[in-house]
């Protein structure tokens, strides 16, 4: 009876002793905030969308999360703000077809690999560019901006705020036999500030960041590079409609966290942010905003991402665009 009074004491200390490491290994530590990194400025299509499903987010599991814009450097100062963190699962980058496509192609050369120093935790949102033209130009098609440039050469400007935006407007410069000038920004809020100003003269951006103007009456959309029109701008025909159907692209965003990342961190993530992307009422929000919301396990996303980069290669190889 001694033996076995010992034996259940032991087995008590020693569950007394597992319990609370278990409990202090739990993800995420009630209180502890979980960093977002997005690499783009305040006011882009990236940012709106993020500050929308993060409040969502918090009140469902009652995560504290805090943002930090981390803008410039072509994306580059943000992602090294996550590969300085611990890979611990308490920051994220909320990043994609520039920084995980298009940047391979314009760089010889990456601060980062796009595919090796990150984990893919779930896709956002997908989303089509919008072709905006300043209002003064009074133009109602995209087929009459292609006139109206070509009849003047190197006389217009397009605005970009991310290298996808670059990829656009050279696809555009490429397929519509086009010469203008391309002015760089932070961001797409930026780039729009300027083009309602009258600074630059058309832009293209997705469509999360060009609603609130479109809606606004402010800007006019002219062409989305969709498959087919959108149900929240029925008004904007396709590329394709416009005569240029090989410009077809998607804006895209993912959460990331880097390589090293424990699996069970990875895994509550992914399920707290999947379960949400997949309610009905983020579907409503991401179809109002011009997108939609497409459900990938990690191995899809990354298929994902080595298909985006092979064409954002070849896109700007056929256009003569060589890497820096």
């Amino acid at each position: 009876m001694r033996l076995f009074k010992r034996i259940a004491c032991s087995l008590t200390l020693g569950l007394g002793l597992v319990l609370p490491a278990a409990a202090q290994d739990a993800f995420p530590a009630p209180g502890k905030p979980i960093r977002l990194i997005i690499p783009f400025a305040a006011g882009s299509g990236t940012d709106n969308s993020a500050r929308y499903f993060i409040q969502r987010v918090s009140q469902r599991t009652g995560w504290n999360f805090v943002i930090d814009n981390k803008p410039g450097g072509n994306s580059f100062i943000g992602l090294a703000e996550l590969l300085r963190a611990p890979a611990d699962g308490y920051t994220l980058v909320y990043t994609g077809g520039t920084t995980h496509g298009v940047n391979s192609a314009l760089f010889k050369k990456l601060p980062y690999d796009p595919i090796e120093d990150f984990i893919p935790v779930t896709p956002a949102a997908f989303s089509p560019m919008v072709l905006l033209a300043k209002p003064a130009l009074k133009l109602n098609t995209a087929g009459e901006l292609v006139d109206l440039v070509k009849k003047n050469p190197g006389k217009f400007s397009a605005a970009t705020g991310s290298n996808f935006q670059v990829l656009a407007a050279e696809l555009f410069k490429h397929q519509a036999g086009l010469q203008f000038e391309t002015v760089a920004y932070k961001g797409s809020a930026q780039s729009m500030t300027d083009l309602i100003g009258g600074h630059v003269d058309f832009t293209f951006v997705d469509a999360g960041a060009a609603m609130p103007q479109v809606k606004a009456g402010t800007l006019k959309p002219l062409a989305i590079t969709a498959a087919r029109r959108l149900a929240a701008l029925p008004q904007a025909p396709t590329m394709t409609e416009a005569g240029l159907p090989d410009i077809q692209l998607n804006g895209w965003a993912a959460l990331f966290v880097k390589k090293g990342t424990p699996v069970p961190a990875v895994d509550t993530l992914r399920k707290a942010f999947s379960s949400y992307f997949e309610s009905p009422e983020y579907r409503q929000y991401i179809s109002e905003t011009g997108g939609y919301h497409e459900t990938l396990n990690q191995e899809q996303l990354t298929a994902y991402i080595r298909n985006e980069i092979a064409r954002a290669q070849d896109t700007f190889r056929r256009a003569g665009i060589q890497p820096e």
